[in-house]
């Protein structure tokens, strides 16, 4: 009978929890009206006062852990991020691949999720014959020259690129780092709060750190959620429609993804969901993009230069004009490279780039 007494109090812990946190998190119950709860439990016997602390402490600590980082707070942890990436690989030494991936990333980003990052988007080439790819949080993505070798086209390279980009678009990152660590970094953020600009607290700095270097190990070898990726695929698929690549390239990467026997290749693999399920969603998102109709499309991409180009010269009708100004340009060139280029032309004209650029990988 105490034993059912006593399975029964600890059920009524719970059930308090799981009323008490999501109220909590959304501000509809202050702290004050959480202590009266707790007071009230503990006159009634249905919690002992160390249960009544530890549920404080526990609710107090999902709130500091649910509220959203700011974007500048993004942005140092994906720095923080891609120097622990940075620790074990190195920039590849090649101007001309990283001006081709970025000026190919750059007009994805035009097209993601979040496509003006206060900072922009960061995309490096590692150089590795690993087959790896990180997406960090704040617009930082890294990928292995081995990697870049899986692709046979630009469409392929594109849907890669698509994919990473979307994975930092969606916040996927720093939700894993955060489910992963977050009481180091809900910690971390507390005490740096409290501390002036000239001393940060190294303790929590240190927390920050081990969070970071372990989220990067944890990463590497398993990758995100199967949800995170069938996200990313998702979005990439769009991301590659809005800027006239084939969605279903995405589909050609994951069959010679799968095809490949190179055992570098397979970890990359597994760190995503089978092949065979995520084909079918490709397919299927595929059939949908290729029944949309072209005209309808480009005369969303017309709107959509009027409005950044409204008080630019008249002179984007010049197929030979030079992107020089970074991210908002790539996306620029890139859907003026649609409009002007007749498709077939298009794709002969990516295929040839592709190709120049291709013995650098």
């Amino acid at each position: 009978m105490r034993k059912i007494v006593l399975q029964s109090r600890v059920l009524s812990v719970i059930l308090a929890l799981i009323l008490i946190l999501p109220f909590f998190a959304s501000c509809t119950i202050t702290p004050e009206s959480l202590q009266f709860f707790l007071d009230q439990a503990l006159l009634q016997g249905m919690i002992t006062p160390e249960q009544s602390r530890l549920i404080l402490e526990a609710v107090r600590s999902f709130q500091i852990e649910s509220e959203p980082f700011t974007y500048e707070e993004e942005y140092v942890i994906g720095r923080v991020v891609a120097a622990a990436v940075l620790s074990q690989y190195q920039v590849y030494d090649q101007p001309e691949l990283t001006a081709y991936i970025n000026k190919i990333g750059q007009g994805l980003a035009f097209y993601s999720a979040r496509p003006c990052l206060p900072e922009g988007y960061h995309i490096l080439v590692l150089d590795s014959e690993e087959a790896h790819a990180f997406a960090a949080p704040g617009g930082f993505v890294l990928i292995t020259r081995g990697l870049l070798k899986l692709t046979g086209n630009e469409d392929m390279l594109a849907a890669l690129l698509a994919h990473e980009i979307s994975h930092t678009a969606l916040g996927h990152g720093l939700l894993a780092l955060t489910s992963y660590r977050m009481g180091d970094l809900a910690k971390y953020y507390v005490m740096l709060s409290t501390e002036s600009a000239q001393s940060y607290n190294k303790e929590a700095m240190e927390l920050f750190l081990a969070a970071v270097h372990d989220f990067v190990s944890l990463i590497s070898v398993q990758g995100y959620s199967q949800v995170m990726e069938f996200e990313a695929d998702a979005e990439a698929m769009r991301m590659l429609y809005e800027a006239e690549y084939r969605p279903s390239a995405l589909g050609d990467f994951v069959v010679t993804l799968e095809n490949s026997k190179d055992e570098r290749f397979q970890q990359y693999s597994m760190q995503h969901p089978l092949a065979e399920d995520r084909l079918s969603r490709i397919g299927s998102l595929a059939e949908e993009y290729s029944q949309r109709a072209e005209l309808e499309h480009r005369k969303e991409c017309v709107q959509r230069l009027d409005s950044l180009l409204q008080n630019e010269d008249e002179s984007w009708h010049n197929s030979n004009l030079v992107c020089e100004q970074g991210f908002l340009d790539s996306g620029y060139e890139l859907a003026k490279e649609n409009l002007i280029i007749s498709p077939v032309s298009l794709e002969l004209l990516r295929q040839e780039r592709f190709e120049a650029i291709r013995p650098l990988f």
